[in-house]
């Protein structure tokens, strides 16, 4: 056998030498995919999570507005002057003005 039969032998016998070439440059690429996939995950959720706080920010805000309104309406009823039918000639008074008013014209009676 000549020189170059011997190393061609040699080289077969060695560990690793019928492995694929590309075996390292595909675990290499797998490994990067994989981590690339979880933190891609890891953000969808995380950003899934914001979008949801914000919606529920959102709703609580608008329902605040409303119920400023409601409260600003019964406010304006309980401490203000309405027309309760106007055509004859019916006003709603403040609350405490009204039990003042009631008490003046009837007295304590009912104790």
């Amino acid at each position: 056998m000549s020189d170059s039969q011997n190393q061609n032998a040699e080289l077969e016998n060695l560990e690793g030498a019928g492995d694929d070439p590309s075996a390292i440059p595909t675990w290499y690429g797998g490994i990067v995919f994989t981590i690339l996939f979880v933190v891609s995950a890891y953000l969808l959720v995380f950003l899934t999570g914001i979008e949801e706080e914000s919606v529920i920010e959102e709703r609580n805000r608008y329902k605040s507005r409303e119920l400023e309104e409601v409260q600003g309406i019964q406010n304006s009823q309980l401490n203000g002057y309405t027309w309760t039918d106007r055509d004859n000639n019916r006003v709603s008074v403040p609350l405490d003005q009204g039990k003042n008013e009631v008490l003046r014209r009837y007295g304590k009676q009912g104790n």
